[in-house]
């Protein structure tokens, strides 16, 4: 009989330490869920004639601007519009984003540049974008080509 007393307190002892260890356990403070946006977009270069040399007639060294920083997306050729599409999951906690890219190629001795980005900023909680730039080549005095990008259209879900 003692013995029995002595397991049904052993028993009940081992149930209230785990039910404790339990909710002590759930009841910490667990951390948010990391957020992270997918981001689907299109860039074109809007200035080119789509005849003679086809050096222009798709965005070259694109890139993709994030903050924090991103790797490069990978770029599907859209051959009826001469645009590229690529789809990229943003760093956690993104706040910004733009492209940079080239619209003209080969303007030798001064060269082919990257100007603006198109940038805009990522509201908080934001899980889907989905984003156009159009980007544009022209001479500057004295000689090179600058690309600058702007956004044409953007949407946050």
């Amino acid at each position: 009989m003692f013995a029995a007393r002595l397991v049904r307190r052993g028993l009940a002892l081992g149930s209230a330490l785990v039910v404790t260890g339990t909710l002590g356990i759930v009841g910490l403070a667990q951390p948010a869920a990391a957020t992270t946006a997918v981001l689907y977009a299109t860039v074109d270069c809007t200035g080119s004639n789509h005849s003679g040399d086809t050096r222009d007639w798709y965005p070259s060294n694109v890139r993709l601007h994030t903050s924090p920083p991103s790797a490069t997306p990978g770029l599907v050729a859209v051959p009826g519009t001469h645009a590229f599409q690529f789809t990229q999951t943003l760093p956690d906690g993104a706040t910004s984003m733009g492209v940079t890219a080239q619209c003209s190629s080969g303007h030798y001795p001064y060269g082919d540049y990257s100007g603006s980005a198109g940038l805009t900023g990522i509201p908080a909680g934001t899980t889907t974008i989905t984003a156009s730039w159009a980007c544009s080549a022209a001479p500057v005095s004295p000689g090179p080509w600058l690309t600058d990008c702007s956004l044409r259209s953007v949407s946050f879900s």
